[in-house]
C-alpha cells in the first residue's frame, strides 16, 4: 500500500543551482543496485515471482569499466551532489562487486524497452564486459514515447488516502494516489522525490502500481 504527496527538497545556499542537463540524487527514478546484498535480495524475490522482467547483465574486471558502460545509456547519469549513478527511468540498474572480485552491471525492469536493451548489450560489450545472462523484452513493449508533457501528465494524478502501519516500533507511511496511466504515474513520481525513510509514495494505474521510496522508483 502506498500514497503520494508532493515533496519538495529545499535548496541550501551551499548547493549550486543545477543547470540544464545536470542531475542530483533526488532525480533518481530507478532502484540502484550498488551492493551484492541488494542484488541478491532482488534475484531471490524474482525466483518466486511469476512475472520476469527483461534485463541485461554483464561481468567486468574493473568497476570503472562497468560504470562507464552504464553511463553511456541515455537514462543513466552521474548525480552532481553525490557522484552516484542515477536513472531517469523506472528501472533497476547499477553495478556491484561479487564474491569472486568481479563486477556485475545490469539494467532491468518492466519498462525496459527493446531499444535500451540492445543499447545496453552494445555498451557493456564495448567496455570489455562479458555477458552473464539476459532476458529480451518484446519488440515494441514499454514504449518510451510520452503523449503529453510530464507536467501535464503528473497533474492527472489524484490523492486517494494516507495509511500508517506500526511495525517493530516504527511507523511506515503509505501515501496512495491514482493515475489514468503509467506515464502520468511516472511523471508524478519523478516530480516528488522522497527524502525521509519509511515513507512510500504509491500510484495505482490500470497498467500496474508504481511506487517511490528513499531508494528510488519501482513498479510493483
Amino acid at each position: 500500500m502506498a500514497i503520494f504527496t508532493r515533496l519538495f527538497r529545499p535548496q541550501t545556499s551551499s548547493e549550486p543551482e543545477a543547470g540544464a542537463g545536470t542531475y542530483r540524487e533526488h532525480d533518481n527514478s530507478g532502484t540502484r543496485h550498488d551492493t551484492l546484498e541488494k542484488a541478491t535480495a532482488y534475484w531471490l524475490a524474482r525466483l518466486s515471482s511469476p512475472k520476469k522482467d527483461p534485463f541485461v547483465m554483464y561481468v567486468f574486471n574493473r568497476p570503472e569499466d562497468a560504470r562507464a558502460a552504464l553511463l553511456e545509456l541515455p537514462c543513466i547519469h552521474e548525480a552532481q551532489d553525490t557522484r552516484n549513478l542515477v536513472c531517469s527511468e523506472v528501472l533497476t540498474f547499477g553495478y556491484y562487486r561479487t564474491t569472486e572480485g568481479l563486477y556485475e552491471a545490469l539494467v532491468c525492469g518492466a519498462d525496459l524497452t527493446h531499444e535500451l536493451w540492445a543499447q545496453a548489450h552494445d555498451s557493456f560489450a564495448r567496455h570489455g564486459g562479458r555477458k552473464k545472462n539476459d532476458l529480451e523484452p518484446e519488440i515494441g513493449s514499454a514504449a518510451s514515447a510520452i503523449a503529453s508533457p510530464p507536467t501535464i501528465a503528473a497533474s492527472k494524478v489524484e490523492f486517494v488516502r494516507e495509511d500508517r502501519q506500526d511495525k517493530m516500533g516504527k511507523t511506515f507511511i503509505y501515501r496512495v494516489h491514482r493515475a489514468p496511466d503509467a506515464v502520468s504515474a511516472q511523471a508524478f513520481l519523478e516530480d516528488h522525490p522522497v527524502s525521509q525513510p519509511l515513507l512510500y509514495l504509491i500510484v495505482e494505474t490500470p497498467e500496474g502500481t508504481y511506487a517511490r521510496d528513499l531508494e528510488g522508483t519501482y513498479k510493483e
